[in-house]
């Protein structure tokens, strides 16, 4: 019986401790970017131990999935390898999270500022398509989106979803990680002008890291979006939803709760042949369960003749083509 009971105390407090650690991970990034540093670290542990436990549960589901399958004759379907990762930019070795370590060179042919950037993927990528990524809305050339024409209608108004903006497929706070030029943008001469309110994180990273800089600004990982679209995604990380949130009649879903975002089929396989590359170039981490999620969504969803087009548009501009778009059989 005693040790029953010591059992029992261990796994409720095992359980408190859990509790504990999901409600810190939600806290929201605009809240924890301005702690201490040691702080901020503790808040992203606390988000990979939630990550974890969700990845945990969701194997878990998928073996028992599979054992279910056998019995009825099925076969798992195997998993392809993916290519091999290269150097990323991370500032300290990370293999062991599953992150490949980097120089901290800057890539050639990025633009210098995410305006520039922004600028090149709207008047030279998507000059003659100006048409959004995630809901199809047709924008004119000062950027303004017939929200009407793409479900949206219930926007009309609204003075960001009516606005054009070039989204991140890798969100900045993902590239960002643990800088301290994120967190702590007053820490640096750079990131404040005299004695004003110091830049943002991403402003300042900009500024200051040029690793963080090739990486935020690069063509590959950009996309025009709705404001709206841009505003609700957040910093949440793709996946599938079953039931989700909806703006309007565009088929991305959203849950603020497990801070994942579904996006629309047509575009899956964009946005993982996108997730490999920023893998491959920045050292952005995948976990297992995801690299399978993304590998099929690459399957469902090959390359088209737009994407296809838009990544040699961008080889162009960059000197660097996406190879999973280019030869989709790396996968």
């Amino acid at each position: 019986m005693p040790l029953l009971r010591r059992s029992m105390i261990a796994l409720r407090d095992l359980g408190i401790g859990l509790v504990l650690i999901c409600v810190v991970s939600f806290l929201p990034m605009t809240l924890t970017q301005s702690w201490p540093e040691p702080a901020g670290r503790a808040v992203e542990i606390a988000r990979d131990i939630r990550v974890l436990l969700f990845d945990v549960v969701r194997e878990t589901a998928v073996g028992v999935g599979s054992l279910i399958s056998f019995g009825d004759g099925g076969v798992a379907a195997p998993v392809r390898a993916t290519a091999e990762p290269t150097a990323g930019w991370w500032p300290f070795d990370r293999r062991g999270c599953g992150a490949s370590a980097g120089s901290e060179a800057p890539r050639s042919g990025i633009a210098d500022s995410f305006d520039e950037a922004r600028a090149v993927l709207l008047d030279t990528v998507y000059a003659d398509r100006r048409v959004t990524f995630f809901c199809s809305c047709r924008y004119d050339l000062r950027g303004r989106i017939d929200l009407a024409g793409c479900g949206l209608g219930a926007l009309v108004g609204s003075r960001r979803a009516e606005q054009v903006e070039a989204a991140h497929v890798v969100s900045a706070s993902r590239l960002a990680g643990s800088r301290r030029c994120w967190r702590e943008p007053a820490a640096f001469a750079a990131c404040t002008t005299g004695g004003a309110v110091p830049l943002s994180g991403t402003a300042c990273c900009e500024r200051v890291d040029p690793a963080f800089a090739a990486a935020h600004n690069d063509l590959h990982n950009l996309v025009p979006a709705a404001g709206a679209i841009t505003a609700a995604r957040s910093d949440h990380a793709w996946g599938e939803l079953r039931p989700g949130q909806q703006l309007g009649d565009c088929k991305i879903r959203f849950d603020p709760v497990l801070r994942r975002v579904q996006p629309p089929e047509g575009v899956r396989g964009d946005i993982a042949r996108t997730l490999f590359y920023m893998r491959d170039t920045y050292g952005v981490r995948i976990g297992r369960l995801d690299e399978r999620l993304y590998t099929a969504w690459n399957d469902a969803d090959p390359p088209d003749a737009a994407e296809i087009e838009r990544n040699r548009r961008i080889r162009r501009v960059q000197g660097r083509g996406n190879r999973y778009v280019e030869d989709d059989r790396r996968f």
